[in-house]
C-alpha cells in the first residue's frame, strides 16, 4: 500500500512498531517506529506532518494466539483504535480508510495507516453519527469521511520482486504452501474431506495484493471526491 501510495505522488509516513513489519519494506515514505496506542506520538505526527488522511492496518491477525492471549489482541486492535480515532478527531484528519487487519501503521500527508479489528469500525460509525451532531452544535463541519473495506484471504506480493513473503512463522495458507514448495517445510496440511467440493476439501477466492492496495487507492479518491462526507 506505502509503495502504491507513493507512485501516486502521495506523501507518506509510516508508524510501524516493526513486531511483524520491515524496514526495507517501506519504500518511499518515511518510517516512524513507535506504537498506534501511543497516542502523544500519533498526535505528534499527524500534526508534524498535517496528514489528512489515515489508512489503518496495523491489527494483530494471527487467530490461534488470539484465543491464547485475548487481552493483547482487545488492547492493540480495539483499544488502540479507539486512540487513533481521538487523535484524528483532535487534529480535524479528513479522510480515514479502514480494513480488516494487516501488520503496519502509516501516516501520509494525503494518507495513513494505522491498527485496528472488529469493534473499530463500530467506533467508525459511532464517530460519524456523534462528532456530526457535536459539530453541527457548534456551527462546524465534521470533516472525517471514512471508507470501511471488507475483505479477505490476500495472496500474493510485488510483481517486481521488491517485496516478498518475509514473514517468520507463516500461518496463512499461501505462505504456508509457498514455504512449503521451498523446503522451509516438510509438508501441507488439508483439513475437511466433506465440503460439497470435487475433492472434499474447502474451496476459497483469493485476492491479490496488488488489487487490495489498488482497491484501497479507489477508496481514497472516493472520500477526495466527497462522496462518503459524513453529516
Amino acid at each position: 500500500m506505502v509503495r502504491q501510495l507513493a507512485e501516486a505522488g502521495e506523501r507518506i509516513v509510516v508508524l510501524d512498531n516493526l513486531g511483524k513489519g520491515f524496514r526495507q519494506a517501506v519504500i518511499g515514505a518515511e518510517l516512524v517506529v513507535g506504537e498506534v496506542g501511543d497516542a502523544a506520538l500519533v498526535s505528534k505526527i499527524l500534526a508534524d506532518h498535517e496528514v489528512d488522511t489515515v489508512m489503518h492496518f496495523a491489527a494483530h491477525t494471527i487467530v490461534p494466539e488470539s484465543v491464547a492471549l485475548p487481552l493483547k489482541y482487545y488492547g492493540n486492535n480495539t483499544c488502540s483504535s479507539r486512540t487513533l480515532l481521538q487523535a484524528c478527531l483532535d487534529h480535524r484528519v479528513e479522510h480515514f480508510v479502514f480494513p480488516p487487519p494487516r501488520p503496519c501503521t502509516a501516516f501520509p500527508r494525503r494518507a495513513m495507516r494505522a491498527r485496528s479489528r472488529p469493534r473499530a469500525d463500530q467506533r467508525l460509525r459511532h464517530v460519524e453519527i456523534d462528532d456530526g451532531m457535536d459539530a453541527a452544535r457548534r456551527g462546524a463541519v465534521n470533516p472525517l469521511g471514512y471508507v470501511a473495506l471488507r475483505y479477505f484471504n490476500v495472496a500474493g506480493s510485488d510483481p517486481s520482486g521488491r517485496i516478498g513473503q518475509t514473514t517468520p512463522g507463516a500461518t496463512l495458507l499461501t505462505k504456508v504452501a509457498c514455504e512449503a514448495m521451498v523446503g522451509k517445510r516438510s509438508h501441507l496440511s488439508i483439513f475437511g474431506t466433506d465440503y460439497p467440493t470435487p475433492d472434499g476439501t474447502g474451496v476459497r477466492d483469493y485476492l491479490h495484493i496488488e488489487d487490495l492496495a489498488s482497491a484501497h487507492l479507489r477508496a481514497l479518491a472516493y472520500l477526495r471526491a466527497g462522496a462518503a462526507r459524513p453529516p
